[in-house]
């Protein structure tokens, strides 16, 4: 009962990954940012407690862009206080 899949890619690279968590007024966050290899101005945020990533750069973070409440399921309180963490560390 073997399946055959067409693989279309598979390598294996070695990234610098951070770690940083810090705690916020409503709760604590902790993230795993990785440079994005398409974009160098993006990098890769995964929230490492809900488990869901976005794609950012410093010029997506302003208070318009609903991105991070949508995306990685926070209130809007939440949201401003990730974005003003991550306008200051990106």
């Amino acid at each position: 009962m073997g399946h055959k899949f067409e693989i279309l890619k598979d390598e294996t690279k070695t990234k610098e990954l951070r770690y940083i968590s810090f705690m916020g007024n409503y709760q604590r966050y902790d993230f795993a940012l990785m440079q994005y290899e398409e974009d160098p101005n993006k990098t890769v945020v995964i929230h490492l407690q809900k488990n869901r990533f976005i794609v950012v750069g410093k010029e997506d973070l302003n208070n318009d862009n609903r991105d991070v409440e949508h995306i990685l399921h926070e209130t809007a309180m939440e949201a401003d206080e990730v974005r003003a963490f991550l306008k200051e560390i990106l």
